[in-house]
């Protein structure tokens, strides 16, 4: 009997929550109430998100920032070698930041890669062969008996003149240095890699045998923009083969 009443009397306690409870209106939150309660949210979901960086931002969490004693204020200026050595993401695109030095770094490690100081023979670097470029020509196009390159709007041909000698006592065969990148720089500005020609005098593509003894004239191709050729002072040719690159002041 004691036990029915103290079910009914839960009951009617229940019931009389239920009904007094359905006017009231829910609790209206504030603009910073709502701020603080969006940012705990988004920071506790990406604390355990492991793909994050994966994703269109990468939320970072420091320790205890979650808590409710953590106070930001106390960290500013307080970073700690550790930090310093992470691996910083930007917020927007989730890409990491790589720092100016490292940049500056492989700046420098690209400009001496690409030293000016080789001779034209050691540049082009063909064992046993003397080069020499000693004339080049500038011109709308470029016009041969069987080639033509046509004008382009702005812009010109550049054409090296190169002379090969062959001073081994063997044959050599151009065809193991045919894949090769030639490029050419006017005043130290503006670079051009070589026009394709199907000519068999275009050192970029030639293949065939340069008897012991023999010389061969050669050429190579380029397209710049009419302010570069307009005075130029110097050229620089840069090849590169199998990762290296040498250059060569003509």
């Amino acid at each position: 009997m004691k036990i029915k009443r103290v079910f009914l009397f839960i009951s009617v306690l229940c019931f009389s929550l239920l009904f007094t409870g359905c006017g009231e209106q829910l609790y209206a939150m504030t603009d910073e109430e709502e701020a603080i309660i969006t940012a705990y949210a988004s920071k506790a979901v990406s604390k355990f998100n492991k793909n994050q960086t994966l994703g269109i931002a990468n939320a970072r969490v420091k320790p205890g920032e979650l808590d409710t004693e953590y106070n930001p204020e106390e960290e500013i200026g307080d970073v700690t070698e550790e930090e310093n050595t992470e691996v910083e993401y930007d917020p927007e695109t989730g890409e990491p930041i790589i720092p100016e030095e490292t940049i500056d770094d492989t700046n420098s490690e690209e400009s001496s890669s690409q030293d000016t100081g080789y001779s034209f023979t050691s540049a082009v670097d063909v064992p046993g062969v003397e080069f020499n470029c000693s004339e080049f020509d500038v011109s709308n196009e470029y016009k041969t008996d069987s080639y033509v390159l046509s004008k382009v709007s702005g812009k010109q041909y550049l054409v090296l003149y190169i002379t090969a000698e062959n001073t081994s006592d063997s044959s050599v065969d151009f065809s193991k240095y045919s894949n090769r990148d030639y490029t050419l720089s006017i005043n130290g500005g503006e670079k051009s890699s070589t026009q394709f020609t199907p000519l068999g005098n275009d050192l970029a593509n030639y293949d065939g045998i340069l008897a012991a003894g023999d010389t061969k004239k050669f050429i190579l191709v380029f397209l710049f923009n009419n302010s570069s050729v307009e005075n130029i002072t110097s050229l620089e040719l840069f090849v590169t083969s199998e990762g290296t690159t040498r250059g060569t002041t003509i």
